[in-house]
């Protein structure tokens, strides 16, 4: 190359270069960012979802919450089924494209209500699988869903639902996350179902293998209401009344529940639901604990 072209590609380098710069300062953060939520994204359903994004990695997770109550308004016999599920997802990559999920999946199906507990793996499209048989009717009890690392540094995590392990990922991109959604995502019918109220209980698992509540500061949520003007269809007429609880600046509980309303905007009757002693959930959290210890403690 000419020293005069080699002067003259100098300039247009030296353009490049700092064009490349400019571009990567105005690039969206990753998911190594707290900025980066699933709930601004736009939902497709009714959801009533809380967020946990934060810098801190996270490598498992710990969820429980009792089953709720659920009530019908004027459904149709031939309504065919619909699915409610109570889920939390943990999200494997910076994008957050692929990811894991446990729940409960609550399937009307015209004449019943299933309950059944279930965990899907999303990494390659959407793979349902249930957990045990279903029942009809919720228990009143605290039902507890984990995933914990199979191994140091691995991609896979090991399922457990109330504490029996039931199952074990496929590989994921990364052994770890940063981002993680918990909520309800109801399909097909929202308008015409009623849920009592759930709290759902959720810690993450840090580098040191303890399962610790989440920041406020690092939680968001989505709840979009329906269309209730007069004249609207039932069918998509709801709202979510949502709340948190907190201790000291961290999240205790993401706390849902959902009446069925009427395009007047009233809501009909609505059982109550069962409470939850924080001492009950203490003791779960630790019975969690004591089975990450026991699995680490050659480590």
């Amino acid at each position: 190359m000419s020293a005069d072209r080699e002067m003259r590609r100098q300039p247009r380098v030296l353009a490049v270069l700092c064009a490349l710069a400019v571009a990567l300062t105005m690039m969206p953060a990753t998911a190594t960012a707290a900025g980066a939520s699933a709930c601004q994204r736009e939902p497709r359903d009714a959801v009533a979802q809380l967020c946990a994004d934060q810098n801190e990695r996270m490598y498992g997770l710990f969820v429980t919450f009792i089953y709720p109550d659920v009530t019908y308004g004027g459904l149709a016999p031939t309504v065919g089924r619909a699915d409610f599920y109570n889920e939390t997802r943990f999200y494997t990559d910076d994008a957050m494209t692929k990811s894991f999920a446990i729940g409960l999946d609550m399937r009307y199906i015209g004449s019943e209500t299933d309950f059944q507990p279930y965990w899907v793996d999303y990494t390659n499209g959407a793979t349902y699988k249930p957990i045990g048989s279903y029942t009809m009717v919720s228990d009143k009890k605290n039902h507890t869903f984990m995933a914990i690392p199979t191994c140091s540094n691995c991609t896979t995590w090991d399922i457990y639902y109330d504490f029996a392990k039931v199952a074990t990922t496929g590989a994921q991109p990364d052994p770890d996350s940063f981002h993680l959604i918990t909520g309800w995502d109801l399909t097909d019918i929202p308008g015409e179902v009623g849920l009592t109220a759930t709290s759902n209980r959720v810690r993450f698992l840090d580098g040191n293998n303890q399962f610790r509540q989440f920041k406020t500061t690092d939680t968001s949520t989505r709840v979009p209401q329906g269309n209730c003007a007069p004249g609207a269809d039932p069918v998509y007429c709801w709202r979510w009344d949502t709340s948190t609880s907190a201790n000291d600046n961290y999240l205790v509980s993401w706390n849902t529940t959902k009446p069925i309303v009427r395009p007047s905007g009233t809501p009909l009757a609505q059982r109550d639901a069962a409470a939850t002693a924080d001492t009950e959930v203490d003791a779960l959290v630790a019975r969690a604990q004591q089975l990450v210890n026991q699995r680490y403690a050659h480590r």
